[in-house]
């Protein structure tokens, strides 16, 4: 086989290995995503039916409790009807109905003027009892008054769920409370009506009594109340006037959905897994009883659990498929592999041939590495003036550690005193200090310093880490800051990256270090600039504020114009904000700002888009 031939095998022999490997990280992945949404959603399926056992649970405790009122209100009117007993004797009627169905807390006859002419409770000690006359209340002004008085003779209306409320006041412990209300006919006491206060601490103790340890059930009366909710602070929130807590403050989204449908189906909402149902009711455009908005939510760490469990079987899944597609590979090498071994002797005497062409590469690779070495020593030479102070203070500190070991061996041998030892300790400690100190200081000055000069020289678009840039920034203008008497406090997160030309980032930041020790602080000291950043969806913001004299209105206004300075006598030429804002927009295709300047300070706000468009920006020269 020809030379030629067994060359371009090997090339697509390397081609091949390569797409074969893509091919199967691939096909690994796609697999791996089917596998881990099935695998969740299987995960799911025991939630699903649970919640919606739940919902259904519920929504049967809370309508068979509504049809109860209205049955228990229909056959004690209907009981008064047929006994029509006397006024001395329906307190005895009232007892009795009491005594029928225990989860009452009220009966009450008010006449057409509100007037209460019996009223039979249940007390805080749960005995009964019989309100006596100068204690009972006139309740004219009270909403299911009026209602009652709009209604036709057969017709009840329930009140809202709430708490009751005796002269103003909620009472306590809490009593959650609806009311039934008819219109009756009694012979003494004549036209009126008939309330009925029915005790909901059963109903709701049930409707608790579903919750399970993976899903927890929320009842909310109408939108502007939680009547049963895992936080028994948010609960009753309006009858409190409280802090709102409701269906629309705390799932906006479920609302809007129930708004428009009578159930949810079971969905995931952040990290929750959720089913949702809404009861009508046919009191609610009467101002009576609300709609009942159900809500069952999975504990906050259900969800992460079964996607970390998913994610596993997804990972085993890609795995093991990865395993058969290197297996494969292997076989496919192995074949070339004896092709190879047959054309060596072929390569053998191409290789004798191209020796003096090899030699040549040789020289010419070992000139472009002298060249390399040589631009290296430059830099070297640059940086090394900076580094004289630390490493020569770091001389000075092993020097006069030296001198201090001659001095103890001298001492040793001539009798060493425990002053003279603990005199060496303690200097010896010193100068150990003194040079770790000087050292680590020359180490940071030479991280700072490369990184910053090979990020403004190399002038590529990337992502970068902002906390180390600023980090890298503050490190080389130490002396600077020192010497201003300034405090530089960064509150950047350490995971925060930005995409465009780090270089560019860092010349525009130094530009606003400048700028305010030489504006703002006016030789003050307790001088402080403060950097923070913020991440959004769309944007990551990052703020640069200082503590001094601040900026006139009339400056605010053109600062970013070229040639605009307060201290043109002192040779500044105005440039400086001017060239920020304009690297803002060719690099990062961003803005900055002044948002904020007083005579606490000055607040520079600056705005890089979340992904910049990378091909225009490698267009633009800073």
């Amino acid at each position: 086989m020809p030379l030629r031939k067994f060359e371009q095998q090997g090339y697509l022999r390397y081609l091949w290995s390569f797409v074969w490997i893509l091919f199967v990280v691939g096909v690994a992945c796609i697999v791996g995503y089917y596998s881990y949404t099935d695998r969740l959603a299987t995960l799911k399926q025991p939630l699903r039916v649970t919640q919606r056992s739940q919902i259904d649970t519920a929504s049967v405790l809370i309508n068979r409790k509504v049809s109860e009122i209205e049955t228990v209100m229909r056959l004690f009117k209907h009981e008064l009807e047929l006994l029509k007993p006397e006024k001395s004797t329906i307190t005895q009627a009232f007892r009795t109905l009491f005594n029928v169905y225990p989860e009452l807390l009220q009966v009450r006859w008010l006449d057409l003027s509100g007037n209460e002419k019996v009223r039979l409770e249940i007390t805080p000690d749960g005995s009964l009892r019989s309100v006596e006359d100068s204690a009972l209340q006139n309740k004219a002004s009270r909403y299911y008054f009026a209602s009652g008085l709009q209604l036709e003779q057969r017709e009840i209306f329930i009140t809202p769920i709430d708490l009751n409320v005796e002269n103003g006041i909620v009472q306590r412990p809490f009593y959650p409370t609806v009311r039934a209300v008819t219109k009756a006919h009694q012979a003494e006491l004549g036209d009126g009506l008939l309330v009925i206060n029915f005790d909901l601490r059963p109903l709701l103790e049930n409707l608790k009594a579903l919750n399970t340890t993976d899903n927890f059930l929320l009842v909310g009366a109408g939108t502007a109340k939680w009547i049963l909710h895992p936080v028994a602070e948010r609960e009753w929130s309006v009858d409190l006037s409280t802090t709102p807590a409701n269906i629309v403050v705390e799932v906006p989204e479920l609302w809007h959905q129930l708004s428009a449908h009578d159930s949810v189906t079971t969905q995931t909402m952040g990290n929750h897994i959720v089913t949702a149902q809404r009861i009508e009711s046919p009191h609610q455009d009467a101002g009576g009883m609300q709609e009942i908005y159900l809500l069952t939510k999975s504990h906050d760490s259900l969800l992460p659990s079964l996607q970390t469990s998913a994610v596993k079987h997804a990972l085993l899944s890609a795995l093991i498929l990865c395993f058969f597609g290197l297996i494969v590979l292997l076989l496919y090498v192995n074949h070339f592999q004896r092709l190879k071994r047959l054309s060596k002797e072929l390569k053998d005497e191409r290789d004798s041939l191209k020796t003096a062409l090899d030699q040549q590469t040789v020289l010419i690779t070992e000139l472009a590495e002298s060249q390399k070495l040589s631009s290296l020593s430059v830099m070297v030479a640059g940086l090394a003036h900076e580094l004289n102070t630390p490493v020569g203070a770091t001389n000075m500190a092993l020097s006069n550690l030296q001198a201090l070991l001659e001095s103890l061996t001298k001492q040793a041998s001539e009798g060493l005193t425990k002053e003279q030892f603990n005199h060496y300790i303690n200097q010896s400690s010193k100068a150990i200090t003194l040079a770790d100190a000087n050292n680590q200081r020359a180490i940071g000055l030479v991280k700072s310093f490369k990184r910053l000069s090979f990020e403004r020289a190399k002038d590529d678009f990337s992502t970068f880490n902002v906390l180390q840039t600023v980090s890298d920034l503050k490190r080389t203008m130490a002396g600077l800051f020192k010497e201003s008497h300034v405090t530089v406090n960064i509150q950047i997160p350490a995971s925060l990256e930005l995409q465009g030309y780090a270089g560019a980032f860092s010349q525009i930041i130094q530009i606003l270090f400048s700028n305010a020790m030489e504006h703002a602080f006016n030789g003050r000291q307790g001088n402080e600039i403060t950097l923070e950043a913020n991440s959004f969806t769309d944007k990551t913001e990052v703020i640069v504020k200082d503590n001094g004299v601040g900026i006139s209105e009339s400056m605010q206004t053109k600062a970013f114009d070229p040639f605009i300075t307060s201290k043109r006598h002192q040779q500044h030429t105005g440039l400086g904000l001017h060239m920020a804002k304009a690297w803002m927009f060719q690099a990062f295709e961003g803005d900055i700002r002044i948002t904020q300047s007083s005579n606490d300070g000055t607040e520079f706000t600056l705005t890089f888009p979340k992904i910049p468009n990378q091909a225009s920006n490698e267009g633009k020269a800073r």
